[in-house]
C-alpha cells in the first residue's frame, strides 16, 4: 500500500501485508497519487474511506441493473472505489499505523453490496444469491495464517525486488481484495453476473486449498 508524506507532498511506499499484485503495482500508483492530493488539501482517511465504500454501493446499483451498460460503469466504479479505499487505508496508517481495521470494514461492507448487486443482475435468482454468498465467505482474507514468528513486532530482514515480487505473486493466489475486486470487475464487464460468482467460486475455493495445503505443510516440516 502507498502512503504519504504529508508534509513533503512526496508518495512513500507501503505495502499492506494481504497486498498482492493488483493492490501493490496496478493500483497502488493511483492511490499514492490521490493519497498525495488529499493529504496536501487537508482531506481526511475517513472521508477517502466513505467515498469509497459510496462508489461501492454505486457499483452495485448499476450491476443490479444486469444490462451490459450497466455490468461496464459497475465494473468502473468499483475499480475506483478499489483505488479510493487504498488511498483512506494509507492516510489511515499514515496518521496511525495501527488504524487498519475501520477500512477492513468498510471494504468488506462495499463487496457485500456488490455482491447482492450482481445477485440482483443475474434475474433475482435465488440460486445464484446463494452463491453469492458462498462466494464471498469462500474469498475471506487470510491475512496472518502462518507468516508471523517470532512475535508481532518482529524485524525482518528487507525483501530484494525479486523476492517482493515473487511475495506478491503468492500472495495474488490467495485471492486478497484486490485482486477480488479486479475479478468482479473484468469479468462483470466482458460476461455478466453469473461467471462473476463461477470465478470467485472457482478462484475462492483454489485459494482455500492452497492456504491449508501450506498449513499442513508447515505443520509436517521437521
Amino acid at each position: 500500500m502507498d502512503t504519504v508524506d504529508v508534509e513533503g507532498a512526496r508518495p512513500r511506499r507501503r505495502t499492506g501485508p494481504g497486498d498482492g499484485l493488483v493492490g501493490s503495482y496496478l493500483t497502488g500508483p493511483c492511490a499514492a497519487a490521490v493519497a498525495r492530493w488529499a493529504g496536501v488539501r487537508g482531506i481526511t482517511a475517513r472521508a477517502v474511506s466513505a467515498s469509497s465504500l459510496a462508489l461501492a454501493g454505486l457499483a452495485a446499483v448499476w450491476f443490479s441493473a444486469g444490462v451490459r451498460g450497466g455490468l461496464v460503469a459497475g465494473a468502473l466504479l468499483l475499480a475506483a472505489s478499489l483505488v479510493l479505499g487504498q488511498a483512506g487505508a494509507g492516510l489511515r496508517r499514515r496518521a496511525s499505523p495501527s488504524a487498519a481495521r475501520p477500512d477492513t470494514v468498510i471494504d468488506r461492507a462495499g463487496e457485500l453490496a456488490v455482491y447482492a448487486g450482481l445477485a440482483a443482475g443475474a434475474a433475482g435468482s435465488g440460486a445464484w444469491w446463494s452463491s453469492g454468498r458462498r462466494g464471498g465467505a469462500a474469498v475471506r482474507p487470510r491475512h496472518g495464517l502462518g507468516r508471523v514468528r517470532g512475535g508481532r513486532h518482529a524485524r525482518r530482514p528487507r525483501p530484494s525486488r525479486r523476492g517482493g515480487l515473487a511475495r506478491r505473486a503468492a500472495e495474488s493466489l490467495r485471492l486478497p481484495v484486490g485482486e477480488r475486486f479486479a475479478l468482479i470487475a473484468l469479468t462483470a464487464a466482458l460476461a455478466d453476473a453469473r461467471p462473476v460468482f463461477t470465478a470467485l467460486l472457482a478462484w475462492g475455493s483454489a485459494a482455500a486449498a492452497l492456504t491449508l495445503g501450506g498449513r499442513v505443510a508447515r505443520s509436517l516440516s521437521p
